[in-house]
C-alpha cells in the first residue's frame, strides 16, 4: 500500500511538473511573440547594427510603428502598458517625448518614462507616428517596446535608418564660402569664429542658412542669422562661432535662396585645440577597476599632487570631440587631493571619454580616460542628470547638475593654453 501511495504521489507530482512546464512554455512563447513593425516612406537602407537593410526615413518626415502581440490580462486589468524608447546610432537612449526636444548640440532633455508609456487595444496592438526632426543624426536606430505587466519579459525591437535625403536643387551662379575669421582657410578650432560669404543670389532675396554636423544633425544659426537678406547685387555675409560643445569633424554649411531656390554648400573642418598634459599632478579613474561601465553608472576619479587648496577646473571630452564644462572643485588644503564622481546616464553617447583637470594656480593639467558602454533596458530615470559630485566623499549622493556653469565663455575649458 505504501508503494502504491508513493507511486500515486509521484505520478501526481509528475503531472503537476509537466503542467507547470507547459504553462511556462506557453507564457514564454506568448511573451516572446511581441512584435514591432516600422513603415517608412523611403524604402530601405543599410543598417550597420544588423548588417542588413532596414526601413529608411529622411529628416523632416514621419514614420509609422505598429506594436503587436503585447499582453492583455483578464478583466479588470486589461491590456498592459508598454514603455517605448529609441536608441540612437551613437548609443544614446531617449523616450519618445524627449527625442522630439533635442537641440542638436547639448541634447539633454528630461527622459520622463511615464510620458512614453502607451496602452494597446483589446488585441494587444497600438500604433505610433514618430516625426524625425533635423536634430536626429544619420544612421541606424532601434525602437523598443517593453510590456510592464509582464515585468519587461514581453518586449520587442525593430530597426530603422535615418538616411541623407533631399535633392541638391539648382545652384545657378550662386556660391558659398566658409573660412576661418580673417584667413582664407576652411578649418578652425573650437571656440573660433568663421566667416560665411555668399554670392550670386537674386538681389534682395531672403536666404536661409543652416549647418549640418559631421553626424548629419542639423544645427541652426543663432536667432537673427538664420535668414539673411542678400544685397541688391545678390551677396551676403554673416558669421558663426563654433564652441567647445560642438563636435569635431567636417561640417556642411547650406544656403538656400527662398525666391531663386538656389541651394549651395560649403564644407568646413572643425578641430580640437591642442591640449598638452603638464606637471606632476595625477588623475585616474579608480571605479570601475577596468575604467569601463554601462550607461547609468557612476565613475570615480582621484586627483593628486595639485597645489593644496587650489581650485581645479574640470571638463569632459565626449567620443565625438565635443566638450562639456563642469563646476570647479578644490583640492584639499593638506595634500592637494580631490575626488570626482560622474553619474552618466543613457542620454550620453557610448564610447571613449576623457576627463581633464587643470589647477587654476599651478596650471598643471592632467587627463584620465574611460569607456561608457551601452546599457540595455527601459529608460527609468525621471530626473535631470548626468550629475557630478565634488564633495570628496564617495558616501554622499552625486548632486550637481551636468551643466556648464558659464556656457558663453569658451575659454573656460577646451583651450587651456590661452
Amino acid at each position: 500500500m505504501l508503494t502504491a501511495h508513493v507511486r500515486r504521489m509521484f505520478m501526481i507530482g509528475m503531472t503537476l511538473t509537466i503542467g507547470l512546464i507547459l504553462v511556462l512554455s506557453s507564457y514564454r512563447a506568448f511573451a516572446s511573440a511581441a512584435q514591432i513593425a516600422v513603415f517608412t516612406p523611403q524604402g530601405s537602407a543599410f543598417c550597420a547594427r544588423t548588417g542588413g537593410s532596414a526601413p529608411a526615413v529622411f529628416q523632416g518626415q514621419t514614420f509609422l510603428t505598429r506594436f503587436d502581440y503585447f499582453r492583455v490580462l483578464a478583466p479588470p486589468f486589461g491590456p498592459e502598458p508598454v514603455t517605448v524608447d529609441i536608441t540612437f546610432p551613437d548609443g544614446r537612449v531617449f523616450t519618445i517625448p524627449a527625442s522630439q526636444q533635442l537641440d542638436g548640440v547639448i541634447d539633454l532633455p528630461n527622459n520622463f518614462p511615464p510620458a512614453s508609456r502607451f496602452v494597446s487595444n483589446g488585441a494587444g496592438q497600438f500604433s505610433l507616428t514618430i516625426p524625425v526632426p533635423g536634430t536626429w543624426p544619420y544612421g541606424c536606430y532601434t525602437v523598443s517596446g517593453r510590456g510592464l505587466s509582464s515585468g519587461g519579459i514581453n518586449n520587442a525591437t525593430a530597426f530603422f535608418v535615418v538616411a541623407p535625403g533631399g535633392q541638391p536643387g539648382p545652384a545657378g551662379n550662386a556660391t558659398l564660402r566658409v573660412t576661418r575669421n580673417g584667413q582664407d582657410v576652411a578649418a578652425a578650432f573650437q571656440g573660433e569664429i568663421v566667416e560665411v560669404d555668399g554670392r550670386g543670389f537674386l538681389g534682395g532675396e531672403l536666404v536661409s542658412l543652416w549647418i549640418t554636423a559631421p553626424d548629419g544633425t542639423v544645427i541652426n544659426f543663432p536667432p537673427g542669422q538664420q535668414v539673411v537678406q542678400a544685397t541688391p547685387a545678390g551677396a551676403l555675409s554673416t558669421s558663426f562661432q563654433f564652441e567647445g560643445k560642438n563636435p569635431t569633424g567636417r561640417y556642411t554649411f547650406t544656403a538656400l535662396g527662398q525666391q531663386s531656390q538656389f541651394r549651395v554648400f560649403a564644407s568646413f573642418e572643425l578641430r580640437a585645440p591642442p591640449v598638452v598634459q603638464r606637471g606632476p599632478a595625477q588623475l585616474y579613474v579608480v571605479v570601475p577597476a577596468d575604467m569601463s561601465a554601462p550607461q547609468r553608472s557612476v565613475f570615480y576619479a582621484n586627483g593628486d599632487l595639485f597645489f593644496p587648496g587650489e581650485r581645479v577646473d574640470l571638463w569632459l571630452t565626449f567620443p565625438d570631440g565635443a566638450v562639456r564644462g563642469f563646476p570647479s572643485t578644490f583640492a584639499d588644503p593638506i595634500a592637494g587631493q580631490f575626488l570626482v564622481e560622474l553619474a552618466l546616464d543613457e542620454r550620453l553617447p557610448v564610447g571613449f571619454y576623457q576627463l581633464t583637470a587643470q589647477g587654476a594656480e599651478s596650471r598643471q593639467l592632467v587627463i584620465a580616460g574611460f569607456n561608457l558602454e551601452q546599457n540595455f533596458g527601459t529608460v527609468f530615470n525621471p530626473y535631470v542628470s548626468p550629475e557630478i559630485g565634488l564633495d570628496n566623499d564617495p558616501r554622499t549622493r552625486v548632486d550637481l547638475d551636468f551643466i556648464d556653469p558659464n556656457p558663453y565663455d569658451w575659454n573656460e575649458y577646451g583651450n587651456p593654453d590661452e
